[in-house]
């Protein structure tokens, strides 16, 4: 068989095994996590290990493209968000339809692998689309899919088909039955690069090093892709978090107690009120060292910042007596002029 073998199965075959019985790719499967064949992080991880390409999958059942349009979105946005939360980024995604379909089910199905591929590609990823030929031939007219991924016999496959899925038996990698899948045409795909930081959509961590975008094209990584630019972007802010964190370090470092006080009462104020504030500071501020706060225009600060109720009675008797209580304590000094 002319091609390069890929493999899919319920499975989890080893992936250096896999290596070793000549197999290129996996089609894994994303976004069905109730599945015992829904693809894990760890295996994931091991995927990429060995070398091996991966096309994702999301299916629930032989049924799917029966569902119509709105399974096909809800399906594409369960496994893009399952590969983002793996790290598995930049690879294609499709959906299937694992049954032969009667003429009445081919407007559904189409409309299922429509509404998929119009998420996926939003994703900047390739849409793949799997089925028997009547599946596949009535997607390609619209131009619905990047992939096609064809099953059933094998002369009912054209040269314009990508996959053909080798239905006649499967394969034993250890303990695990996988089919055969024959990549019969290229088709291009920027696929990420082990060596690269994969930016984890959803808070995601990693321990791979950030490459600055310099690095993206000789590591076969498009900078003009989503993955490149996203790349570009986190090694921009690795660079640039720990400068500002530095500098608001610094900042806090020069506070005394009292204006770091200040600052923290200031934190929620409104801002008119903390305009207000700010003024006043600024009428104590501009009296030079050991001289006296002008009653005028420490008054005209304070003006603002009084209730548009208030008397001037009342105001009166509150300054005053504010005034008695600091002489009190403070009978040498009373700081006004």
């Amino acid at each position: 068989m002319t091609g390069g073998k890929w493999g899919d199965a319920a499975g989890k075959p080893d992936p250096q095994q896999l290596v070793r019985q000549g197999f290129e790719g996996l089609f894994l499967y994303f976004g069905t996590p109730q599945y015992a064949k829904n693809c894990t992080p760890a295996y994931y991880r091991a995927v990429i290990a060995a070398g091996l390409g991966v096309i994702g999958v999301t299916e629930h059942n032989a049924h799917d493209a029966e569902l119509g349009a709105p399974a096909g979105a809800s399906y594409a946005q369960a496994g893009l968000a399952d590969m983002a939360a793996q790290g598995a980024l930049g690879w294609p995604l499709g959906v299937t339809a694992d049954e032969h379909l009667t003429a009445s089910q081919i407007p559904t199905a189409v409309a299922f692998q429509a509404a998929a591929s119009r998420v996926i590609r939003a994703a900047a990823r390739q849409a793949m689309g799997y089925g028997f030929m009547e599946y596949i031939h009535a997607l390609r007219p619209a131009g619905l899919v990047d992939i096609e991924w064809q099953a059933g016999q094998r002369s009912l496959v054209d040269n314009l088909t990508h996959f053909w899925q080798d239905n006649t038996g499967t394969e034993m990698v250890g303990p695990v039955p996988v089919d055969r899948d024959y990549k019969l045409r290229e088709y291009p795909v920027t696929a990420p690069d082990p060596n690269l930081d994969a930016f984890v959509w959803g808070g995601g961590a990693s321990t791979r090093a950030v490459h600055a975008v310099a690095d993206l094209a000789p590591n076969g990584i498009d900078p003009t892709s989503l993955f490149g630019r996203v790349s570009d972007m986190q090694y921009a802010l690795t660079k640039t978090l720990p400068v500002l964190q530095a500098g608001i370090t610094s900042l806090q470092g020069a506070l005394t107690a009292d204006e770091a006080t200040l600052v923290g009462l200031l934190q929620g104020v409104d801002s008119d009120t903390k305009a207000g504030v700010l003024q006043v500071v600024s009428a104590i501020a501009a009296v030079p060292a050991g001289g006296q706060v002008d009653v005028k225009t420490l008054a005209a600060a304070l003006a603002p910042l009084l209730p548009a109720d208030a008397t001037p009675a009342a105001i009166g008797e509150a300054v005053i007596a504010a005034f008695e209580a600091h002489l009190a304590t403070n009978p040498t000094t009373g700081g006004i002029a």
